[in-house]
């Protein structure tokens, strides 16, 4: 056998077609455009599902019922008290002045004092003012007491709240609580200060 020499043919590799290289920035924009338009149906639906803030209170109303053992009688009874509420609102309420307080806190953990000088007033219907004033002359240093311990037990965000409606709320209900019958209507700030230093 005669040495014979091969030749090698080349071999032929198919050429790739150069990539586009603006296909993958689009995709890119796509997956972010489409998650956004998701995460912002998500936010819509879910602002229009959150309940509103008197359905919250209606529904801690309604747990707090529950846990002190009153059942569909007392929020039946809930219902008709606010709805006396209103009626006592349209008809002829009048000013009683609850007192003026200066009131001042320590914070240890904070070595801050907190001073709070308030003037308070309430309303009560016309007809029950003369059995407001008995009641409140009666229990006076009590509705004093419950007064100072509501804003001692205060935070921060309760006094700089722009109605103070949870610290009315608290008042309300301490002093009727005090009176003994729920004459007090409304309870109202004036010249509300705090200052911390």
């Amino acid at each position: 056998m005669a040495d014979e020499t091969v030749e090698e043919q080349p071999v032929e590799t198919p050429v790739e077609a150069p990539r586009r290289k603006g296909g993958g920035i689009f995709r890119i924009i796509k997956a972010v455009a489409f998650i956004t338009v998701i995460v912002v149906v998500q936010i819509v639906a879910a602002s229009m599902l959150a309940p509103s803030a008197k359905d919250t209170e209606k529904l801690a109303h309604e747990l707090a019922t529950a846990t002190t053992g009153h059942g569909a009688d007392a929020h039946d009874e809930h219902e008709k008290a606010e709805k006396e509420d209103h009626a006592a609102h349209d008809e002829n309420l009048v000013e009683v002045e609850l007192g003026t307080y200066n009131i001042t806190r320590f914070n240890p953990a904070t070595n801050t004092t907190l001073a709070i000088d308030f003037e308070l007033f309430g309303t009560v219907l016309a007809d029950d003012k003369a059995n407001f004033e008995h009641h409140f002359e009666s229990s006076n240093a009590r509705i004093k007491e419950q007064i100072t311990l509501t804003m001692h037990s205060a935070e921060s965000a309760d006094l700089t709240d722009a109605g103070l409606g949870l610290l009315k709320r608290q008042i309300l209900e301490k002093t009727n609580r005090a009176l003994g019958q729920p004459l007090l209507k409304e309870v109202l700030f004036s010249k509300f200060n705090f200052v911390e230093r």
